[in-house]
């Protein structure tokens, strides 16, 4: 390759070809040369790679994923947020079928591929469908995906965009969640109300109907009427735990701390030979700010929860860790496991699967945590017990 400077003095890049030309017989004294100008080929394909540079910078910094998929169902491109959301690199996924992200019991993709190419219609391209993923730990997680194609010389190209919607999810859940909680408040304040003063008269005329009784089994019969009396004075009093506005009372408070007067108390009031408490609690955990009296009753809740999910005894073991900006609760106990159907829902008023639960013990940990800024969420698998995590933040 050679530059030369034509009359105008504009550089031009000419591909110098030369061959020997030999007459027979003799030595070689000639030679042919042959120059073609390469100037605008050479722009061409510098433009073509700066265009293709630009366009997987485009591709890399998107925040959706980006994927693009063949005539044959295989993955033929993957942006960095792809990788990232589904968790497999590039070189892991490039050539594969796309049924590694997207599970063909979520759809049948290979005959919406296979319809549109015989037909060139698709109930799916050009719309914004919803559908779960599954990234590389085996975790499924719901998308959004926009379907579009582009029909070139050695075929056609399908690019899905895809959106994480974890996030959006649960946001919806907790709004649901709100909505609920306020809703019922609002009935549970109007039913205590309704409640209390009657009951202040059926246990005040009660006790004084017990002086007067002398038959044994007329005293038993009353001393039922005067438990389910004071059952209905806990009922009345949680309503009213879960219908008043959190006043918090913050101050700086070692969550470690907080944790150990809450074992000392639940420690006296269950049986050692049955239960153990198991403490992992991090030396690194930095105060936060917080009210440290309303979240031991959010502590005592759940462990409640726990010993009494362990009929047969058994370990909690309760953990600590920092996060970047907070720190982190973890409550595990050994317990039959939750339900996936009551999973949802156990931060719900009112919902309970124990045949005496008020139904409002989680519900009112669920707005502790939520006054505080934070988020308290239960993992389960049926056999394997339940975990609690609560994350708080610093300030």
């Amino acid at each position: 390759t050679y530059y030369q400077k034509d009359a105008e003095g504009v550089t031009n890049e000419l591909f110098m070809i030369m061959y020997p030309l030999k007459l027979r017989g003799k030595k070689i004294k000639y030679f042919m040369e042959i120059a073609r100008d390469v100037t605008e080929y050479r722009k061409l394909i510098r433009d073509l790679q700066s265009s293709e540079k630009r366009l997987r910078a485009i591709l890399d910094t998107a925040t959706d994923a980006v994927l693009s998929i063949d005539e044959n169902h295989r993955i033929i491109l993957f942006n960095d947020a792809a990788q990232s959301i589904f968790g497999y690199s590039r070189e892991e996924v490039l050539g594969e079928d796309l049924n590694l992200l997207i599970p063909t019991k979520y759809g049948d993709h290979r005959q919406y591929v296979h319809r549109f190419l015989e037909r060139r219609e698709s109930d799916i391209v050009g719309k914004t469908i919803f559908l779960t993923g599954l990234r590389k730990n085996g975790k499924e997680f719901p998308i959004e995906l926009s379907l579009s194609f582009l029909e070139m010389a050695n075929g056609i190209t399908f690019t899905a965009i895809i959106r994480d919607m974890t996030v959006h999810q649960q946001l919806e859940r907790k709004l649901l969640q709100s909505e609920r909680l306020a809703a019922v408040g609002q009935a549970a304040a109007h039913v205590a109300h309704e409640i209390k003063n009657p009951l202040m008269i059926i246990g005040g005329f009660s006790n004084q109907i017990g002086q007067r009784l002398e038959d044994e089994k007329d005293l038993q019969k009353l001393e039922m009427i005067l438990d389910e009396v004071r059952r209905l004075e806990g009922l009345v009093a949680n309503l009213g735990d879960f219908t008043k506005e959190y006043r918090l009372v913050k101050r700086h408070a070692d969550i470690n701390s907080v944790l150990a007067d809450v074992l000392e108390i639940m420690s006296g009031v269950c049986s050692p030979e049955k239960y153990e408490f198991k403490k992992f609690l991090s030396s690194e955990v930095a105060e936060i700010n917080c009210d440290p009296d309303k979240l031991k009753q959010v502590f005592i809740n759940v462990i409640s929860n726990g010993l009494e999910a362990m009929t047969d005894g058994g370990t909690i073991s309760i953990s600590t860790e920092t996060l970047p900006d907070g720190i982190e609760v973890r409550i595990v106990d050994q317990g039959s496991g939750i339900p996936e159907e009551d999973l949802e829902h156990i931060f719900e008023p009112f919902y309970t699967t124990r045949e005496r639960g008020s139904g409002l013990g989680l519900s009112i940990s669920y707005k502790i945590v939520e006054a505080h800024g934070g988020e308290i969420w239960a993992d389960s698998s049926p056999g394997e017990g339940a975990s609690f995590i609560i994350q708080l933040p610093a300030g």
